[in-house]
């Protein structure tokens, strides 16, 4: 029986999604909390790896397990297990074949920063950058840019993608409130480091030290060449992976 779940955690504690030696990491916790509760072990396929200092409102795992009678008292029992940074907000029988990340259509993320004073209780969830000349409206512009299919060669770490490292992003916005500004990407699907290069590079055009039009220009490559600055982790987050047509 294939057994679907969403979860929410945050990420400042963690070494990223993916189980790893040694370390603390959202799928080593939430794996051992099911082999203590399943009294065997129990593996997870996650939708996605976030890195470390990443949260999530809406990562989706999967696992197999025969047929659970109680699926209430299962969820209640498998939170008390996990440490209060994590939370399993549901759970949900599927059919055979279903899997986390293979059957998903698409992520949407959000990063979140701000420019001037330091807000403590916002550091694990906000970058912060400082009191400073930022062009919000050019920082706009580019995050724009991104709209649409665009082959993103990069704005990745990765080494070699099967599609060309095309993706399409059906929205790409900001907006900014009370001095926080939230962009909000949806996509068929994210690369390695993608938003966080994404939003590095458009904070650089904000800082006045790219031009939009070198933006363009990356998005339209005809070698590749990596950008190496990446937004810092804490500021961005896993919102909700899609299991229909992205419209």
């Amino acid at each position: 029986m294939i057994y679907f779940c969403k979860v929410s955690y945050l990420g400042a504690a963690y070494k990223g999604f993916e189980r790893q030696p040694r370390l603390a990491t959202i799928q080593g916790k939430l794996e051992d909390a099911l082999k203590e509760l399943c009294q065997r072990k129990t593996l997870i396929h996650g939708a996605g790896r976030t890195d470390a200092g990443v949260s999530a409102k809406g990562q989706t795992f999967s696992f197999s397990h025969e047929a659970i009678k109680d699926e209430k008292r299962f969820l209640y029992a498998f939170n008390r297990l996990l440490p209060s940074d994590i939370a399993v907000l549901s759970l949900e029988k599927k059919g055979d074949g279903f899997d986390a990340r293979h059957s998903s259509t698409g992520k949407r993320y959000s990063y979140s920063f701000r420019i001037g004073s330091k807000r403590p209780l916002e550091s694990l969830t906000v970058s912060q950058f400082g009191s400073r000349l930022f062009d919000y409206g050019a920082f706009a512009e580019a995050i724009a840019l991104y709209k649409g299919t665009h082959d993103f060669r990069d704005f990745t770490s990765k080494g070699a993608d099967i599609g060309g490292f095309k993706r399409e992003i059906s929205k790409a916005e900001c907006s900014v409130h009370d001095g926080l500004c939230r962009v909000d990407f949806v996509g068929n699907g994210f690369m390695t480091y993608q938003v966080r290069i994404m939003v590095g590079v458009a904070l650089k055009v904000g800082f006045g030290k790219m031009g939009a039009d070198e933006v363009e220009a990356a998005l339209r490559p005809s070698a590749r060449k990596i950008f190496s600055y990446k937004a810092p982790a804490e500021g961005l987050t896993l919102e909700e992976v899609y299991y229909e047509p992205i419209h």
